[in-house]
C-alpha cells in the first residue's frame, strides 16, 4: 500500500493516533463516517486523472 503525505488528508487509522482522547465507544459512530468522505475523496481524484 502507497503512503500518501498530506497536511490536509489523513487516513482512520492516522486521525485516531493523532487524537488520542477519542473514546472507544464513539469509534463505531465515527470510523464508518471517516470511511465514506476516504472513499469520496479517492473517487474524485481518480475522476479528475480519468
Amino acid at each position: 500500500m502507497v503512503k500518501m503525505e498530506s497536511k490536509y488528508y489523513k487516513t482512520w487509522e492516522e486521525y485516531k493516533a493523532d487524537n488520542p482522547e477519542i473514546k472507544e465507544s464513539l469509534e463505531p459512530m465515527m470510523a464508518p463516517k471517516l470511511q465514506k468522505y476516504e472513499d469520496m475523496l479517492f473517487n474524485f481524484i481518480l475522476s479528475l486523472v480519468l
